[in-house]
């Protein structure tokens, strides 16, 4: 893709649907966690005008990988292999941040994990697809 504007765009689209998806996933594989967001004070309620912002994250995330790839792109074996490492440099850490922090289960810090780590590797799927 020529222009790097709409490449960020598309890509951080991706991963937004991307995060819906394993949503999902999560949510039929976990049904306990539908129960402890709704049961927690700590979680703002989706009526909340500024729970839309949630749907910025997987967008931002896209759009930010984008920015590192085109910048190592040259470094990297393909969109794959920049992806798990760097799923890894973002996952790892903020589970260690998670599990500290939150008093929640670790079902659900986990998923957080995850939705960290898939965002980041599917960012780096459809950037090896779409650029290499």
């Amino acid at each position: 893709m020529k222009n790097n504007y709409l490449l960020a765009i598309v890509v951080g689209i991706i991963v937004l649907i991307a995060n819906q998806v394993l949503g999902v996933l999560l949510n039929m594989a976990f049904p306990s966690m539908s129960a402890e967001y709704a049961a927690s004070t700590a979680f703002r309620a989706w009526s909340d005008p500024l729970m839309n912002l949630i749907f910025l994250y997987p967008i931002l995330t896209g759009v930010l990988a984008t920015y590192v790839w085109l910048r190592t792109r040259k470094s990297w074996k393909g969109g794959a292999d920049f992806g798990v490492v760097m799923g890894l440099f973002v996952a790892v850490p903020t589970f260690i941040v998670y599990y500290s922090s939150f008093a929640v289960s670790p079902v659900m810090v986990l998923s957080w994990t995850l939705y960290s780590f898939v965002n980041v590797l599917v960012a780096g799927l459809a950037l090896g697809k779409l650029e290499g």
